[in-house]
């Protein structure tokens, strides 16, 4: 099944680690038209995905100053929208964000300025190295991050604006679709157990869901006219001291990871959550069932454009099916062993039978019969057909006296027969 060249970009830790297990899940051949590249504040988390998965590109967002020392040579956040604070200006990037959506931002625009976003770059430009008719496919980004943390949701804005703008400055052509896959906070409340830390991370979700469908209402026209000059982003100039606004369409569609899905069940851990995600992604980028899920999204658009483009939040769902080889191995096995034993083995049994009948009539008439052993019931059977000179009969009581050793007693033979003819018996029950 062919793949479309696809970008896939995490971002802060959530974001990085479900990327990592969905590059676990790709082949050969799609790996060639797969990129990866992760964002983060977190220097050892970036070290350990590049030293498991050198194809990942990796980008790290903070470097070893203060947010009061990037501040004093970014006057543009200073002056406009970052949230001034002594204690904040004291904190090290280095550390990561602190659910301070903020300081990934602040972190970002000082990437850009050094010309840091080379790797970026790097990933988007080698799906297009292969032939110029791949640029006809259109590409496929996909953003990765929670809602809840500060590192992701800090840039998941600013993150796919930029990939817009370098995209339509290296191949003007080429059309593209960005889909965002986000975790919400109740995902992480199997970790993060305390009530004050589950408000933040809700403030953090509710706070970028609102910027995030702002800039989308933009991007489709049904923003009102009178906020259109407060909804925007500008971006630092590469080793400059200007800033250019986007204007684009963030994201085509954004899928939304909750804790509880529609029956009210939920999954046992955490990694299951992302592992879960990550099987997602995989599914509707990359592997066989995507073209299917490209198809409904060609439909979808065509809603949207009826609908007047609200139509671009969704959910995602996977589901694992599961062979049931050990029931089916059973079954073999149980026909097998009743095809091997022949009819003659079932004469003993059916003889048996008869005499069991027999006995219970005995009973009902008011005959006292005592009751035997099934295993010497057998002996009996096997006694009596020998004696009327059965071929079969006389074979089985041959082998065993063959088989016996000396000084065992009928006994023995007793408790031979009865795990020889057990299997028959659980063939048959």
């Amino acid at each position: 099944m062919a793949v479309a060249p696809t970008l896939l970009v995490g971002l802060g830790g959530t974001g990085s680690d479900i990327l990592n297990r969905v590059s676990s899940l790709l082949n050969e051949e799609q790996k060639n038209k797969v990129s990866f590249c992760i964002l983060d504040t977190d220097v050892n988390e970036l070290a350990e995905i590049k030293e498991k998965n050198p194809d990942i590109n990796i980008i790290q967002t903070s470097a070893n100053s203060t947010v009061g020392e990037y501040l004093s040579l970014d006057r543009n956040a200073l002056d406009n929208w970052f949230p001034v604070n002594q204690i904040l200006n004291r904190k090290a990037l280095t550390e990561g964000a602190g659910q301070v959506r903020a300081i990934s931002r602040l972190a970002f625009d000082a990437v850009i300025k050094r010309d840091g976003m080379e790797e970026l770059h790097n990933a988007v430009d080698k799906l297009f190295k292969l032939t110029n008719s791949d640029k006809q496919q259109a590409l496929r980004v996909v953003i990765v991050s929670s809602l809840a943390g500060g590192t992701g949701s800090g840039i998941l804005l600013p993150t796919a604006l930029y990939i817009k703008k370098y995209l339509k400055s290296r191949f003007p052509q080429l059309s593209c679709i960005t889909r965002g896959f986000f975790i919400l906070p109740e995902v992480f409340f199997d970790v993060i157990k305390g009530n004050a830390e589950r408000d933040n991370l809700r403030c953090n979700a509710y706070a970028t869901l609102r910027e995030l469908d702002a800039f989308l209402m933009k991007g489709d026209g049904s923003l009102a006219k009178k906020y259109h000059d407060h909804v925007k982003l500008s971006f630092p100039k590469s080793n400059s001291t200007h800033y250019e606004e986007i204007n684009e369409m963030p994201y085509d569609y954004c899928f939304l990871f909750d804790s509880v899905n529609i029956d009210g069940k939920t999954m046992s851990s955490f990694p299951q959550y992302k592992e879960h995600a990550a099987n997602c992604i995989y599914a509707q980028s990359i592997g066989p069932m995507n073209k299917r899920s490209n198809s409904s999204e060609d439909n979808t658009i065509r809603e949207i454009a009826k609908q007047g483009g609200r139509n671009r939040y969704a959910a995602a769902g996977s589901a694992v099916l599961k062979y049931p080889w050990q029931d089916i191995r059973d079954y073999i096995a149980y026909q097998w062993a009743k095809e091997c034993i022949s009819s003659q083995w079932l004469r003993f049994d059916n003889e048996l039978n008869n005499i069991r009948k027999a006995n219970i009539d005995l009973r009902a008439a008011g005959h006292y019969i005592k009751d035997t052993d099934r295993g010497d019931e057998y002996v009996q059977v096997i006694e009596s057909q020998k004696a009327a000179d059965i071929p079969f009969a006389k074979f089985i009581a041959n082998q065993l006296e063959k088989r016996m050793t000396k000084g065992k007693s009928w006994g023995h033979r007793t408790r031979i027969i009865s795990v020889g003819l057990g299997l028959l018996w659980m063939v048959n029950c």
